[in-house]
């Protein structure tokens, strides 16, 4: 039996609506964070659930989503969460252990870099989480994972801890360099799928893999 799906729509840029419908068409629940109620509406698909303070929504839009059956779950504005945050945190409480994080991306940089960091959640560590757009998907490996793609695609391994050691793939053009990444040197940009199918494992740390898409799924 395949795991449930949630996605998450959160309220930072999401340009290519027809991409975006394609992969909500896959979640079993929908929840979006504040603004990304208004993705959900340009694509005409009502969520399961909506969360966050609402300084995006106004109160109309908030009183149509509830006139059409979605739940809302209000939190005060200042709060130690973001929106997107509270929505993953809502995911893991309600039990997917795989989610899709669209509308992350793109606009203020400290908003998706937020956003991204949620990756290292210690209550999804171990559930499949990726953030993505019609550009490109973001995952974390905290200890494996496999990748399948065509030869020639390009991937980035990049530290989300100060030091990930014992790493060790197979089907990338180039090897990490003596198995190991450091915060803030990037030497993993831009590696290259030399095989069809690639295999990641890390003995320590967090890693950022991020995969460009030369063709739309």
């Amino acid at each position: 039996m395949s795991e449930k799906k949630c996605v998450i729509i959160a309220g930072g840029s999401l340009n290519d609506v027809e991409f975006h419908k394609e992969i909500v068409a896959e979640a079993d629940f929908l929840i979006c964070a504040d603004g990304g109620a208004r993705h959900a509406k340009r694509m005409g698909i009502l969520p399961d659930l909506v969360v966050g303070d609402f300084d995006t929504l106004t109160e109309l839009e908030l009183e149509e989503l509830r006139v059409a059956g979605v739940k809302t779950e209000q939190y005060p504005r200042e709060k130690d969460f973001t929106d997107t945050h509270l929505a993953l945190l809502k995911a893991m409480e309600m039990g997917y252990t795989q989610v899709d994080l669209l509308g992350c991306l793109g606009g203020r940089f400290d908003h998706a870099y937020a956003n991204v960091i949620l990756l290292a959640l210690p209550q999804a560590r171990h559930a499949k989480i990726r953030i993505l757009d019609e550009t490109q998907e973001i995952m974390l490996v905290s200890r494996s994972m496999v990748l399948e793609g065509e030869r020639g695609s390009q991937v980035s391994l990049l530290p989300l801890s100060e030091v990930v050691k014992g790493i060790r793939t197979e089907g990338l053009l180039y090897q990490v360099p003596g198995g190991t990444f450091t915060m803030g040197v990037p030497n993993g940009i831009s590696n290259v799928f030399a095989e069809n199918r690639v295999s990641i494992e890390i003995g320590e740390g967090l890693l950022l893999i991020i995969r460009l898409r030369e063709e739309k799924i």
